[in-house]
Order: structure tokens, then sequence, then C-alpha cells
């Protein structure tokens, strides 16, 4: 199933289409871009979730299409300019992305229980600035969390203690409620335990 096309068929942006996939699925939809080389057709199409006021894009390759038809051809109109990038804060979001995926490499305990590298992410989303030494959480500079992890486990002075102490006492209490919801195996009796 595939779709000869002359080498100098294109689409114009705004047409819109009618084809059958290679699933013989039918797609109707206006086309948003067109490459010729790659021959990838990106069509507007109504949200698969329904809502009227939404659009999804379909990316088409027209080697795996048949059936293809213009059903309404794009209105004489002048394209609309392009906007111009603003590099410095493409450039600013890029290195703040960086920064960000080099901070979660950070968060990353080596040997750590699954229970601490819970616990970090857990501090981490309410304090920015902690860190591992070997299993030890250290929170600021001024709280420290030894494994296991416990409550009683937190060290340090005054009030950053105290809502160190607030976060784990949180954690650990989501953990239990988290275990206890969860469904307990049923104890089988067998024949044999019977008699």
């Amino acid at each position: 199933m595939r779709l000869d096309m002359a080498a100098g068929d294109y689409f114009n942006i705004g047409s819109k289409v009618s084809l059958t996939t290679c699933h013989n699925t039918e797609v109707n939809g206006e086309v948003i871009a067109f490459d010729i080389a790659s021959r990838v057709l990106a069509l507007k199409v109504p949200a698969a979730s329904g809502k009227h006021n939404l659009f999804d894009v379909r990316l088409i390759n027209l080697q795996l299409v048949s059936n293809i038809q213009v059903t309404q051809e794009a209105p004489d109109v002048e394209p609309p300019q392009l906007t111009t990038l603003n590099m410095a804060r493409i450039n600013s979001r890029m290195r703040q992305t960086r920064e960000q995926k080099r901070r979660q490499l950070e968060y990353v305990g080596e040997n750590v229980s699954p229970e601490g590298q819970n616990l970090f992410y857990a501090i981490v989303k309410t304090i920015n600035e902690v860190k591992w030494e070997q299993k030890t959480i250290v929170v600021m500079d001024e709280v420290s969390i030894e494994p296991p992890y416990r409550l009683e486990d937190c060290k340090g002075k005054g009030q950053m203690l105290d809502h160190v102490k607030k976060i784990v006492r949180k954690h650990l209490s989501d953990g239990e409620c988290r275990k206890s919801a969860s469904p307990t195996p049923a104890l089988s009796s067998s024949p044999a335990s019977l008699t």
C-alpha cells in the first residue's frame, strides 16, 4: 500500500486533505506543514479528547498511505510572518535546563538504600540545598540524616532541624499510609494443613 507521487507534488499549507493510512484508517485534516524531502505531512486534526477548542497534530509518512485527496485547496492568503526568536531567552532557558539536569544527577546517591533515596527526593521538593556525603543526607550544611533515615537519625540544631524533621515525619507517615493501603496477600490454606 504505497502512494506514488510525482517529484513535484506538494501540499499547500491550509489545504484540507483526506487519506487512508496503511492501517486502513481514514484521516481528515488541515495541512500545517509538508516536507518534500522526507515526504512527511503534518496535519491538524480534531482533538482525540473531543474538546472543540483543541487540535491534535498527526505526522503522516506519505510513503505509507494510499488514496490521498485534497478536499479543499488553501485560500490564497499570505502566510503569517514568522515571529523573531528571542535568542537570549532561549539560551537562558537552555542554561537553566542544563543546570537542573546537572543537579538531578547529583540527587542520586551511590550505594544508598531506596528508603534513603526516596527521603532525599522528598526533602529536595521543599529545600533546594540538599546533598549526599557518602550515605548521609546533608541539608543546607546544618542538618544531617544518617542511615536508616528515621526521625531519630536527624542531627542538627535550631529551626532547620525542626523543619527537616517535619518533612521526614510526613514522608514516613505517607509511606506507612501507602503500605497500609496496599492489599496484603491472604494466607492460603493447603489441603495438607487442614488434616
